[in-house]
């Protein structure tokens, strides 16, 4: 045992070494040990030194200091000798690891073997002429043989690359599954029975792209997509100290800014108008509240805990989500793939350098206070129970970006500022960056007519209730008794108010709002308002005050030796000569002259940079190559399953080659010349003929398997699963359950099963991915990171979809209302009636009808349920409802139909879109 124990332990140490004398292979081996860790600094990108490694020609000629290799030569190959070196600041790579002892025995082995490399070795590409740094274009049409391919540009180019490929397209999709899929792709929500059986009965081309307006048209449209750009933009409600309502991450009531999302493609807003209203909608339309909320992307990065979290993930995820860039990727050094150096990630960052954040006021909201960042506890103090709406802004207007080391913020590095720049690799031109000045409500919340009317009817309604109450007093009271003079007091303390409030909201007008008026007297009147209110407010307290004392000096004469009530009374007496000396203070500030009065809220600076606003029209630009490509194949990705370029945020040379390029470059120009309307993307695609290709496989022996098993040039639609979201909201609208209301505060996912909104709509953060347990079964959207969403398959999915309390009650419903609608027709016989159940059970379900086998087999299935609950124990078929399901049919037949209709919501048509 231990000489076999001995063995198993040298074998580990073993493994993997390269032995001395083993060859090597310079393409499988060298090339990408040396692109992984050398070409970040030696090669197209960057040649420090002079010296390049891309290629073994290249190595040979050298840099600066000669041949980087000797062939044969280790001891003369500087290469070899710079990556053993033991002097850490001399050994290469300069950052990262060292090379390992496998790694250095490739590169001395190859070396030592005379350092072979293919004499037709082509060295890398200028990074400058990689395809997506240039500008797209709209290349012409290819010609393809079939006619119906020739319609739509879309088929032109996918029918050319299967006719060069020598693949054959498959048949197109039947009529119901095409309706099916372009419902579900288009909003979310399959067809109804209904539907499916018109468009059956005329399945033409004329009325499907009547359809597809329909569609594009209906709200749900908006909701299906706006989930969708969701992922992209990482949607996140506000996550942190929920249990003390301290927000960390995100921003309270950022629900406004999905709400936004929604509407704007509901409207068909250009995505270049969007992209800027994301970035800079408080700059370009900073009186539109409808319009502010978008900036909710930026809002939904914020970190309270620490500034620069917030700009590096702005920064990383601008990049990733409009421009398909790792600009991260920069933050500690130079790219390592693009050129892209670190002095440019900082001059992006320095766009959003200024920014802070704020919740403004709302109808029906209360005053919020103004929020103070690092201040500890200050998340509590953005009130997040309370209704607002999150508004970025520029905060600090001078504010200055510095480089720092290695990602390090403490270590800064000794040079001057940094200011707000782009990638130079993507060009366009930068237009100059201008300062904005705001209008007054945009810097100064208050003057909205909306708080002025609200604070003047609260002061309004004060002093009705004081009249009110100073009416109900008995005449012969009205002269001796304090009650009176409280009362009194109080009616005086309320129309001193309504006066300071009338005061300062017209000087605010004149101030603020441009109103004819000499500012300084209005103000100085203002002053002498609220000052005259603040005397009637303290005169109040001291009644009061002078009241409880007199109360409880009659109950201390009474039982003097209450020693609870003595302490009272001292405690009141004490209140008494605080508001008797605020009485006198308030009286001699009322002698002072002076311009200062309270505002009706906090107010901001009343200028903006302009940065955000430059830094959108630049990436919302038709000169920007990349900004059209990467939405383009978003939406691609979206409707076929898979995107044309595989890596969506990373168009990069690291990333990567699209399938498609010429049809991407198209439809990217095509979408801009359309005002970047996403439903003209829409429309083109689902009215194509690839769109509408059968999505069944062919025998492994087909040609089509040989060539293109992997279907990466269309011949087939790609089938799939339907995301968590999608399957949740169409049980509920199959079974009829489903409450279509629009928009609103984020719903409580911990109620998934009882509140039957669509599931966008429930809230979603990094601390609540276990909250909607349905959805998190089917890959629930990461509001972290869900540009491309996973897809996986366990058999909890399964026992969900025939077992959860979602499921079990929408199959009691739709049970009831299908035996509802059947008893309006006639049947011969148990049999009939049942066969016209399961027909109407798989057309509403899953949008067909049943074969001849599937009708047999249900049938059959019927019979043994009935069977089975007609010998059950009584007890164990307990229709009663409990823990909020719907209550179970108590006749065995229709019970039977309830099993029936679960275990078809559990079918694979149903969960996949095909």
């Amino acid at each position: 045992m231990l000489r076999i124990g001995i063995l198993f332990l040298l074998m580990i140490l073993t493994c993997g070494v390269v032995s001395a004398g083993e060859p090597v292979d310079y393409l499988t081996q060298v090339k990408p040990l040396l692109k992984t860790r050398c070409f970040a600094c030696h090669s197209s990108l960057k040649q420090e030194g002079g010296l390049r490694l891309d290629s073994g020609s290249l190595m040979m000629t050298g840099g600066d200091s000669g041949p980087a290799v000797a062939a044969g030569d280790v001891s003369n190959s500087p290469l070899y000798e710079r990556l053993t070196e033991a002097d850490e600041s001399l050994r290469m790579p300069m950052e990262g690891k060292p090379f390992s002892p496998d790694e250095l025995a490739i590169i001395k082995n190859w070396i030592k073997a005379g350092a072979k490399t293919p004499a037709d070795e082509i060295a890398e590409s200028d990074p400058k002429h990689h395809w997506a740094f240039q500008l797209p274009e709209k290349s012409p049409l290819p010609k393809v043989a079939t006619r119906e391919w020739q319609q739509n540009p879309i088929d032109a180019f996918t029918g050319e690359r299967l006719e060069r490929q020598g693949l054959a397209a498959n048949e197109r999709a039947a009529p119901h599954v095409l309706l099916r899929r372009v419902y579900l792709d288009l909003t979310g929500l399959p067809p109804t029975r209904e539907q499916l059986i018109t468009f059956l009965e005329r399945p033409t081309e004329e009325h499907y792209r009547e359809i597809v307006e329909m569609l594009l048209d209906s709200p749900q449209y908006g909701e299906r997509w706006g989930r969708h750009w969701m992922d992209v933009w990482r949607y996140s409600d506000w996550y942190g100290r929920r249990s003390v309502n301290d927000v960390r991450n995100s921003f309270p009531h950022i629900w406004r800014w999905r709400d936004w999302i929604i509407n704007s493609l509901n409207a068909d807003q250009g995505y270049d108008q969007m992209i800027t209203e994301l970035l800079a909608a408080d700059e370009i339309a900073p009186e539109d509240d409808s319009k502010i909320v978008a900036t909710g992307f930026i809002a939904r990065n914020w970190y309270s805990l620490n500034y620069d979290v917030w700009m590096k993930d702005l920064v990383e995820h601008t990049g990733k989500a409009f421009l398909g860039i790792r600009m991260n990727c920069a933050h500690c050094h130079d790219h390592k793939y693009d050129p892209i150096t670190q002095e440019e990630y900082f001059a992006f960052r320095a766009f959003f350098e200024p920014l802070e954040v704020r919740n403004d006021r709302v109808p029906g909201g209360p005053k919020l206070p103004k929020y103070i960042r690092y201040k500890p506890g200050s998340g509590a103090s953005l009130k997040p129970g309370a209704p607002s709406l999150a508004r970025i802004y520029d905060h600090t207007l001078d504010a200055k970006t510095y480089m720092y080391h290695l990602g390090d913020a403490r270590e800064r590095m000794v040079r001057p500022p940094i200011e707000p720049g782009t990638p130079s690799i993507l060009g366009g031109q930068l237009e100059e960056i201008a300062t904005i000045d705001l209008p007054s409500q945009a810097f100064y919340p208050g003057i909205k007519p909306f708080i002025q009317r609200v604070e003047v009817d609260a002061c309004v309604k004060r002093v009705s209730a004081a009249k009110v109450a100073l009416e109900k007093i008995e005449p012969e009271l009205a002269t001796t008794d304090l009650a009176v003079k409280v009362v009194e007091a109080e009616l005086w303390a309320a129309k001193s108010a309504l006066e300071s409030l009338q005061a300062r909201i017209a000087a605010d007008d004149v101030r603020y709002r441009g109103v004819a008026g000499d500012a300084v007297s209005i103000s100085k009147i203002a002053s002498k308002k609220e000052r005259m209110s603040s005397l009637a407010a303290a005169e109040l307290t001291q009644v009061q005050a002078d009241h409880a004392v007199h109360n409880l000096e009659q109950q201390v004469a009474e039982k003097q030796e209450d020693k609870k009530l003595a302490q009272q009374l001292a405690k009141a007496k004490t209140t008494l000569a605080a508001a008797e000396k605020k009485v006198t203070d308030s009286n001699k500030a009322l002698q002072a002259e002076s311009e200062e009065y309270s505002l009706l809220s906090p107010t901001y600076p009343d200028k903006s940079t302009g940065r955000r606003t430059s830094l959108a029209h630049w990436i919302a630009n038709r000169n920007n190559p990349l900004t059209a490509r990467v939405a383009i194949n978003h939406i691609w990705a979206r409707h076929f399953g898979r995107p044309i370029v595989d890596t969506v945020f990373d168009f990069g040379r690291g990333g990567k080659m699209p399938s498609h390029p010429k049809l991407l470059d198209w439809l990217a120009v095509d979408f801009m010349e359309h005002d970047w309307s996403m439903k003209h993307v829409h429309r083109l695609i689902v009215t194509s003929q690839v769109y509408r290709l059968s999505s069944h496989l062919l025998p492994e022996e087909h040609a089509n398997n040989q060539i293109d098993r992997d279907n990466i040039y269309l011949w087939r639609y790609n089938s799939r699963r339907l995301e968590g979201e999608a399957i949740r909201d169409s049980v509920l609208f199959v079974s009829g359950m489903l409450d279509k209301t629009l928009g609103g505060p984020a719903l409580d996912n911990r109620k998934e099963d009882s509140i039957l909104r669509r599931s966008l709509y429930f809230t979603v953060h990094a601390e609540a991915l276990g909250g909607m347990q349905f959805l998190q079964l089917f890959d629930a959207a990461d509001p972290c990171d869900a540009y491309r969403r996973g897809e996986s398959l366990v058999p909890q999915q399964a026992l969900g979809m025939i077992n959860s309390r979602l499921l079990v009650n929408s199959g009691r419903s739709l049970t009831g209302e299908l035996l509802k609608e059947l008893t309006r027709e006639s049947g011969e016989g148990s049999n009939s009636k049942r066969q016209q159940f399961v027909t109407a059970a798989f057309e509403t379900i899953l949008c067909r009808r049943p074969t001849a086998a599937e009708s047999q087999l249900c049938l059959l299935f019927l019979d043994r349920q009935v069977a089975l609950f007609v010998s059950a124990n009584p007890k164990e078929l307990n229709p009663t409802a409990t823990s909020g399901l719907v209550p179970a049919a108590a006749d065995p037949n229709h019970r039977a139909l309830e099993s029936l209709v679960r275990t078809l919501f559990n079918h694979n048509d149903f969960v996949t879109i095909k």
